[in-house]
């Protein structure tokens, strides 16, 4: 089974294709399969690996008396089981958040990171309202703008049960302490200002993140920023098309491993 044991947790992951190494980092209440859309499209001429986030999608729970793990950790420990030293890598929302915080630790190890639906300073998130839980699923319409997510319904249907797996469910009703905070503190501004490897930012103008998106284009040394029109925080998939070939353009603008 697709299983890594790493930081006394069981990690469920996904690999598909060859080439350059791509790992993929869901949102938060969200899962590996979550980028499944984009795994078909890119399989063909990369490597694409997906994993699910401790207290996420197959993987397990964390003790529930115990914080939340340190995601970055988390990230290094896959990206060591799997023996990718320079990957490529892909995130949306708390994803993105995790790659730029192991980006600020290892400014210039990622090959590219593309960052959908994450931007800094992080905004007050009082009037934000959590996805809705009925029927046991997570509905995400509401993270799509409406009018495409009524005609894509089967998107939808699929996306919110790609969510609600036992894992994440478990945790909402027993949410773990957050315990590192760092995107918080100003000085974390500093640290991504430092970022050596190569950056894209990707977010929906009508996302709730589109502001702070613009401020971290800003910060990270020669930052791409694209904004994707009528489009809220799940972006990434909406606009897919269009991120796909954001994917392809970053990639092609790399040199190989062994020109560094």
């Amino acid at each position: 089974m697709p299983f890594l044991a790493v930081n006394d947790s069981d990690i469920f992951y996904t690999d598909h294709g060859s080439g350059d190494p791509i790992v993929m980092l869901h949102g938060r209440s969200a899962s590996g399969a979550c980028w499944d859309w984009h795994i078909a499209r890119l399989r063909d001429r990369y490597r694409v690996i997906a994993f699910d986030s401790v207290n996420h999608g197959f993987s397990s729970n964390s003790p529930v008396d115990q914080p939340e793990p340190d995601r970055v950790a988390e990230l290094d420990a896959v990206l060591g089981a799997l023996e990718i030293d320079r990957p490529i890598l892909l995130g949306q929302s708390m994803g993105s958040m995790t790659s730029l915080r192991w980006a600020t630790r290892y400014p210039s190890r990622a090959r590219a990171i593309i960052a959908a639906g994450m931007g800094w300073p992080i905004p007050p998130i009082e009037g934000i309202s959590p996805a809705p839980l009925r029927d046991g699923l997570w509905l995400e319409s509401r993270n799509f703008d409406p009018a495409w997510a009524e005609d894509h319904a089967d998107i939808i249907a699929q996306y919110s049960r790609m969510r609600s797996t036992a894992a994440a469910i478990e945790n909402s009703l027993r949410p773990r302490r957050w315990a590192d905070l760092e995107w918080l503190d100003e000085s974390f501004g500093a640290r991504l200002a430092l970022i050596e490897s190569p950056v894209a930012l990707f977010v929906g103008e009508d996302d709730f993140m589109a502001e702070p998106v613009r401020e971290l284009a800003g910060i990270i040394p020669d930052a791409r920023l694209q904004v994707a029109s009528h489009a809220h925080h799940n972006a990434y998939l909406q606009c897919l098309d269009e991120y796909i070939a954001l994917v392809d353009d970053v990639v092609a603008g790399l040199e190989l491993p062994s020109e560094r």
